[in-house]
Protein backbone atom coordinates (compact mmCIF):
# COMPACT_ATOMS: atom_id res chain seq x y z
CA UNK A 1 0.00 0.00 0.00
CA UNK A 2 1.34 3.43 -0.87
CA UNK A 3 1.64 5.86 1.97
CA UNK A 4 0.49 9.26 0.78
CA UNK A 5 -1.09 12.04 2.78
CA UNK A 6 -2.33 15.50 2.02
CA UNK A 7 0.64 16.76 4.04
CA UNK A 8 2.88 15.47 1.24
CA UNK A 9 1.73 18.36 -0.93
CA UNK A 10 1.49 22.06 -0.21
CA UNK A 11 -1.18 24.42 -1.55
CA UNK A 12 0.52 24.95 -4.91
CA UNK A 13 0.94 21.22 -5.52
CA UNK A 14 4.69 21.32 -4.96
CA UNK A 15 6.42 18.77 -2.81
CA UNK A 16 8.93 19.64 -0.15
CA UNK A 17 11.75 18.32 -2.35
CA UNK A 18 11.10 20.11 -5.63
CA UNK A 19 13.32 19.19 -8.53
CA UNK A 20 14.85 22.39 -9.89
CA UNK A 21 14.61 21.72 -13.62
CA UNK A 22 11.05 21.57 -14.84
CA UNK A 23 9.98 20.89 -18.39
CA UNK A 24 8.09 23.63 -20.23
CA UNK A 25 5.12 21.33 -20.74
CA UNK A 26 3.86 18.75 -18.25
CA UNK A 27 5.28 15.25 -18.35
CA UNK A 28 2.59 13.00 -19.80
CA UNK A 29 2.27 9.95 -17.57
CA UNK A 30 0.26 6.74 -17.81
CA UNK A 31 -0.20 4.41 -14.84
CA UNK A 32 -0.72 0.65 -15.10
CA UNK A 33 -1.84 -1.21 -11.97
CA UNK A 34 -4.56 -3.75 -11.30
CA UNK A 35 -5.41 -2.16 -7.92
CA UNK A 36 -8.18 0.33 -8.74
CA UNK A 37 -7.99 2.30 -5.45
CA UNK A 38 -4.23 2.68 -5.90
CA UNK A 39 -4.65 3.82 -9.52
CA UNK A 40 -7.21 6.43 -8.48
CA UNK A 41 -5.12 7.65 -5.52
CA UNK A 42 -1.92 7.89 -7.56
CA UNK A 43 -3.70 9.67 -10.43
CA UNK A 44 -5.07 12.19 -7.92
CA UNK A 45 -1.72 12.80 -6.21
CA UNK A 46 0.30 12.92 -9.41
CA UNK A 47 -2.30 15.26 -10.91
CA UNK A 48 -1.61 17.74 -8.11
CA UNK A 49 2.09 17.90 -8.88
CA UNK A 50 3.20 20.75 -11.09
CA UNK A 51 4.91 19.47 -14.21
CA UNK A 52 3.24 16.03 -14.31
CA UNK A 53 -0.05 15.14 -15.96
CA UNK A 54 -1.38 11.62 -15.36
CA UNK A 55 -3.59 11.38 -18.43
CA UNK A 56 -4.42 7.65 -18.54
CA UNK A 57 -4.67 4.68 -16.19
CA UNK A 58 -4.94 1.02 -17.11
CA UNK A 59 -5.81 -2.10 -15.12
CA UNK A 60 -3.59 -4.42 -17.16
CA UNK A 61 -0.63 -4.47 -19.54
CA UNK A 62 -2.95 -5.72 -22.31
CA UNK A 63 -5.15 -2.62 -22.00
CA UNK A 64 -2.05 -0.44 -22.10
CA UNK A 65 -0.65 -2.21 -25.16
CA UNK A 66 -3.98 -1.81 -26.98
CA UNK A 67 -3.87 1.92 -26.28
CA UNK A 68 -0.24 2.20 -27.42
CA UNK A 69 -1.08 0.40 -30.65
CA UNK A 70 -3.63 3.06 -31.56
CA UNK A 71 -2.10 6.32 -30.30
CA UNK A 72 1.13 8.03 -29.33
CA UNK A 73 2.66 6.92 -26.08
CA UNK A 74 3.25 9.15 -23.08
CA UNK A 75 6.57 10.43 -21.80
CA UNK A 76 6.53 7.98 -18.87
CA UNK A 77 4.66 4.82 -17.89
CA UNK A 78 4.53 3.68 -14.26
CA UNK A 79 4.09 -0.09 -14.61
CA UNK A 80 3.24 -2.50 -11.82
CA UNK A 81 4.96 -5.88 -11.93
CA UNK A 82 2.42 -8.31 -10.43
CA UNK A 83 -1.08 -7.86 -11.79
CA UNK A 84 -2.96 -11.09 -11.28
CA UNK A 85 -2.13 -13.29 -14.23
CA UNK A 86 -0.40 -10.42 -16.02
CA UNK A 87 3.22 -9.50 -15.42
CA UNK A 88 4.56 -6.02 -16.06
CA UNK A 89 8.06 -7.38 -16.66
CA UNK A 90 6.79 -9.20 -19.76
CA UNK A 91 5.16 -6.00 -21.05
CA UNK A 92 8.31 -3.84 -21.12
CA UNK A 93 9.64 -5.13 -24.46
CA UNK A 94 6.29 -4.77 -26.30
CA UNK A 95 5.88 -1.27 -24.81
CA UNK A 96 9.33 -0.26 -26.04
CA UNK A 97 8.59 -1.77 -29.46
CA UNK A 98 5.43 0.36 -29.77
CA UNK A 99 6.81 3.54 -28.21
CA UNK A 100 10.61 3.69 -28.19
CA UNK A 101 10.82 7.15 -26.63
CA UNK A 102 8.55 6.32 -23.68
CA UNK A 103 10.32 5.83 -20.36
CA UNK A 104 9.06 2.81 -18.41
CA UNK A 105 9.43 2.89 -14.64
CA UNK A 106 8.57 -0.31 -12.82
CA UNK A 107 6.27 0.50 -9.90
CA UNK A 108 6.04 -2.32 -7.39
CA UNK A 109 5.42 -3.17 -3.76
CA UNK A 110 8.49 -5.32 -3.11
CA UNK A 111 12.12 -4.87 -4.09
CA UNK A 112 13.38 -7.86 -6.03
CA UNK A 113 16.90 -7.86 -7.48
CA UNK A 114 16.04 -10.39 -10.18
CA UNK A 115 12.94 -8.45 -11.25
CA UNK A 116 14.92 -5.22 -11.36
CA UNK A 117 17.64 -6.81 -13.48
CA UNK A 118 15.09 -8.27 -15.91
CA UNK A 119 13.16 -4.99 -16.11
CA UNK A 120 16.28 -2.98 -16.91
CA UNK A 121 17.52 -5.50 -19.46
CA UNK A 122 14.09 -5.41 -21.14
CA UNK A 123 14.34 -1.63 -21.55
CA UNK A 124 12.85 -0.16 -18.36
CA UNK A 125 14.40 3.09 -17.16
CA UNK A 126 14.02 2.49 -13.45
CA UNK A 127 12.51 0.58 -10.55
CA UNK A 128 10.34 2.35 -7.94
CA UNK A 129 8.70 1.09 -4.79
CA UNK A 130 5.08 2.06 -4.18
CA UNK A 131 6.00 2.87 -0.59
CA UNK A 132 8.44 5.60 -1.65
CA UNK A 133 7.43 9.12 -0.66
CA UNK A 134 5.60 11.03 -3.41
CA UNK A 135 8.60 13.38 -3.63
CA UNK A 136 10.87 10.48 -4.62
CA UNK A 137 8.37 9.18 -7.16
CA UNK A 138 8.10 12.65 -8.70
CA UNK A 139 11.88 13.10 -8.78
CA UNK A 140 12.28 9.68 -10.45
CA UNK A 141 9.71 10.57 -13.11
CA UNK A 142 11.42 13.88 -13.81
CA UNK A 143 14.85 12.28 -13.84
CA UNK A 144 13.69 9.63 -16.32
CA UNK A 145 12.43 12.37 -18.64
CA UNK A 146 15.75 14.18 -18.53
CA UNK A 147 17.57 11.18 -20.06
CA UNK A 148 17.02 9.44 -23.40
CA UNK A 149 14.82 6.38 -23.16
CA UNK A 150 16.88 3.19 -23.07
CA UNK A 151 16.42 0.73 -25.86
CA UNK A 152 16.30 -2.97 -25.40
CA UNK A 153 19.57 -4.31 -24.17
CA UNK A 154 21.03 -6.82 -26.54
CA UNK A 155 23.66 -9.43 -26.00
CA UNK A 156 27.17 -8.92 -27.35
CA UNK A 157 26.45 -11.57 -30.00
CA UNK A 158 23.30 -9.71 -31.16
CA UNK A 159 25.18 -6.37 -31.29
CA UNK A 160 28.00 -7.96 -33.27
CA UNK A 161 25.60 -9.57 -35.75
CA UNK A 162 23.71 -6.29 -36.19
CA UNK A 163 26.95 -4.41 -36.68
CA UNK A 164 28.14 -6.83 -39.36
CA UNK A 165 24.80 -6.72 -41.16
CA UNK A 166 24.75 -2.91 -41.07
CA UNK A 167 28.33 -2.63 -42.32
CA UNK A 168 27.72 -4.82 -45.32
CA UNK A 169 30.51 -6.54 -47.22
CA UNK A 170 32.11 -3.35 -48.62
CA UNK A 171 32.72 -1.89 -45.14
CA UNK A 172 34.22 -4.93 -43.46
CA UNK A 173 37.62 -4.54 -41.95
CA UNK A 174 40.60 -6.34 -43.52
CA UNK A 175 40.80 -8.93 -40.73
CA UNK A 176 37.36 -10.23 -41.78
CA UNK A 177 38.90 -11.29 -45.10
CA UNK A 178 41.58 -13.33 -43.43
CA UNK A 179 39.20 -14.80 -40.85
CA UNK A 180 36.59 -15.86 -43.37
CA UNK A 181 38.88 -16.65 -46.28
CA UNK A 182 36.70 -14.51 -48.55
CA UNK A 183 37.33 -11.08 -49.92
CA UNK A 184 34.99 -8.34 -48.67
Amino acid sequence: MIMLTNDSLNQSGDTAATVAARPSSPIRLWLVDDDKPLRETMKDYLGRLEGISCTETFASPNALLSALASRNGPDVILLDINMGEANGLDAVRPIKALSRSTQVLMFTTFYDTEAKTKALSNGASGFLLKGNPIEEIRASIQLACSHPAPHLRRSARQRQASSRAADGPSKRSPWVKTMSGRAP
